[in-house]
Parts: C-alpha cells; sequence; structure tokens
C-alpha cells in the first residue's frame, strides 16, 4: 500500500531522460545532464529525482522545486519486487505519492511505460512534447536564441573570407595558402567549426556541399570544392551554455555563376522575400508555403521526379527553433499557425542533379504585424 493514502486523481507528468540530448528534459531542469534522470510533476510542482553524482548540483543550479536522492527510492523499488531501474525509481516515488495516473511525452521508452502498468499506473503519452507552450519563446530565450544566430552569422563570415583567399587553379580547383593540395568541403568545415567551437558554440554536421551534391539537402558535402559551381553552406550549432541552437544557409559561387546558376538564386532569393514578408502573427504556414511554390513554378522550376531524383522545392519552407533545432511550428503544407515569439526559419531551395542546388535561410522571430530577422547577414552569390 502507498504510504500516502490520499488519492491524486489529476495524471501527473513523468520524464526519464538525459538533458543533453532531450529538449523537454533541458526546458524543464535548466540542468545539462548527460544520463537519464527523472523529472516529475505533482499538481503543478516539479520533482527532480537525481543519482548522488548529480544531486548537489541539481540543488544548487536547477529550476525544480524540490531535489530528491534517487538511491532510497531504489531500494523501496526492490522492496516491491519492481526492477530498480528509473522506472523502478518513479514508481516507487509515486506510489508514495498516492498517484496511479501519468501522462508521458511521445518519446518516453515503451519498455518503462510496459514496467509501470505491470505495477498498476496508467501511462498516456503525448502527442509530442509534454510542453507545447516551448513553440512560444520568452524575450530570455529570444536573447540566446540571437546570440546563438549571431555566432553562426561570424562562422558564416570566417567561411566567406575562406574562400575569398582561396585562388582558383588551372584545373579550376580551388587552393588556398593554408592548404596542401586542392581545398576540400573538409577544410572550409574546419574552419566554420574551429570557430565556433572557440566561441562557445557547438556545430552540427555542418553541410559545405558543392555542384551536384548541393542538389541533396542534407548531403554534408565531400571531396573538391570547385570554381564556378554553387557551394550551400549551412550552420546550425548550439549554444554550449544554455543549449539553444542558431540557424543559417547562404549559397556561394567562388568565381563565376553561368546564368543558369544565376536564375536559380535569384528565384530562390525571390522566394525567400516572399516568405519573410508574409511571416506575422496569425499567418499560416502553409499559405506562406504555398505562395513560395506558386512562384518558383511561375519562374519555370517545377517540383517532381526527373530521372529517379527528387526536383525543385520538395522540403519544408521552415521550421521552428529553440532548445531543438527542428521543433514546432513548421512552415510547410502542414497547416500550422504563427503565433508571436515563435522563431522560425525561412529557408526555400531549389535543387536540379544537373545544376547543383541553392537554398537561403534566415531565422526570424515572429511579431504582431511581422517579424525581426535574427539572421541579418547578406545575400551574395559570386565571392571573386
Amino acid at each position: 500500500m502507498p504510504e500516502n493514502t490520499a488519492k491524486h486523481t489529476a495524471a501527473a507528468r513523468l520524464l526519464i531522460a538525459g538533458s543533453e540530448h532531450d529538449a523537454d528534459m533541458l526546458y524543464i531542469s535548466g540542468l545539462f545532464v548527460p544520463d537519464p534522470f527523472i523529472a516529475i510533476e505533482i499538481c503543478g510542482v516539479w520533482h527532480g529525482l537525481l543519482s548522488p553524482l548529480e544531486v548537489d548540483r541539481a540543488r544548487k543550479d536547477s529550476r525544480f522545486a524540490h531535489i530528491h536522492l534517487d538511491s532510497p527510492w531504489r531500494e523501496k523499488a526492490e522492496k516491491n519486487a519492481w526492477e530498480p531501474n528509473l522506472a523502478g525509481v518513479a514508481a516507487a516515488f509515486l506510489q508514495n505519492q498516492g498517484i496511479q495516473n501519468l501522462q508521458v511525452p511521445g518519446t518516453f521508452p515503451l519498455h518503462f511505460a510496459d514496467q509501470l502498468r505491470s505495477w498498476g499506473f496508467s501511462v498516456q503519452a503525448a502527442k509530442g512534447t509534454l510542453f507545447p507552450e516551448r513553440a512560444i519563446k520568452s524575450e530570455v530565450e529570444i536573447k540566446q536564441l540571437r546570440k546563438a544566430e549571431r555566432l553562426t552569422r561570424q562562422a558564416m563570415c570566417a567561411a566567406e573570407d575562406f574562400l575569398g583567399e582561396t585562388r582558383i587553379g588551372n584545373d579550376s580547383m580551388l587552393r588556398h595558402a593554408d592548404v596542401s593540395g586542392r581545398v576540400k568541403s573538409a577544410h572550409l568545415r574546419a574552419v566554420i567549426e574551429t570557430f565556433l567551437i572557440a566561441h562557445g558554440a557547438m556545430p552540427s554536421h555542418t553541410i559545405v556541399a558543392c555542384g551536384r551534391q548541393a542538389a541533396d539537402p542534407h548531403q554534408i558535402g565531400h571531396g573538391f570544392l570547385k570554381a564556378h559551381q554553387p557551394i550551400i553552406i549551412d550552420i546550425f550549432p548550439r549554444l554550449v551554455s544554455s543549449g539553444y541552437w542558431g540557424d543559417m544557409t547562404r549559397t556561394y559561387v567562388k568565381g563565376k555563376a553561368n546564368a543558369d546558376i544565376k536564375k536559380l538564386y535569384r528565384t530562390v532569393r525571390e522566394g525567400q522575400d516572399i516568405g519573410l514578408s508574409m511571416v506575422c502573427d496569425g499567418q499560416s504556414g502553409a499559405r506562406i508555403h504555398q505562395a513560395i511554390q506558386t512562384h518558383f513554378s511561375a519562374c519555370g522550376f517545377v517540383t517532381g521526379i526527373k530521372r529517379g531524383k527528387q526536383s525543385g522545392f520538395f522540403h519544408g519552407t521552415g521550421h521552428g527553433v529553440g532548445l531543438d533545432i527542428h521543433e514546432q511550428p513548421r512552415i510547410s503544407v502542414r497547416d500550422d499557425i504563427l503565433r508571436t515569439g515563435h522563431v522560425v526559419t525561412v529557408e526555400p531551395g531549389l535543387y536540379y542533379p544537373e545544376l547543383g542546388g541553392v537554398r537561403l535561410e534566415d531565422m526570424v522571430v515572429v511579431r504582431q504585424n511581422g517579424c525581426d530577422n535574427l539572421t541579418r547577414h547578406r545575400r551574395k552569390l559570386e565571392i571573386s
């Protein structure tokens, strides 16, 4: 029998995750912990259950109203003949509070849910995050996102400078004084990521994709960088201090772009302008996306399968950014409504295997009558 005989009819909210990689846990705990731990909300009050390794730090630095050492609850789980894992620890604590009804995030481990149900708990999964309010950013959060995007912009400037310092060989390959031999995607990626690490941001799979590789939006890029071909650079670092992300994409040509690439770039830039001009409170993400698609089609850039490969504009226009790099809302065929305080990207692109690709991405804060652009970086195709 539970030690606390009062039954709570409302569902407690339960998370079991490490906050290094789970945005919900970082949001509610305010503490980076690499290994999974427990967070429980009871009647609007959050409790953190942590190991001896983390509990004292959590008492000083976390946002939890109450911090508990998990060891005694592990012992109680064993006395109940429950597996003394994190599900067992949570179950012992919840039993002591007289709670049987639980709400968990959609990503909650199935094994833990099955165990809790076998021990008499009712477990209901939310559709995705436990905190849909995360989509609306406070001014404190926007300050962190602004900082992340400023570092992203500075890293893009470093990439531009590096490309500007390269020379074009007779074989149309790029050379640089700091590189032995021909310049590769990895060399430019190292410039970007070294800057970010030195300034307190952690890069993640930075895209430097040249030529035909640029026709695949998530191709990280490899091999040599070539002159007169599009180079997509997509930088999305995470602040080490707070966990908030930046996100920005530019497309460059070292040397001279041909007429087809110039038209592709001009059309994407116009499409991005359409999207940026439409972002405001109450706007439909699907309407923005459709307006850009319509513009692209009117300019002769159709979307579909060409020679067995995706061609045209075949991804969404944008996504929310916060403690996750991709979060709600979306600007896409799905009809999410933008609200003041959302932080979203506007990143249309066009991709054709025979040409390569062009993508331009800015990160903006949705306001009542428009948006604040956090990226604030020039769009320039050719680098001489």
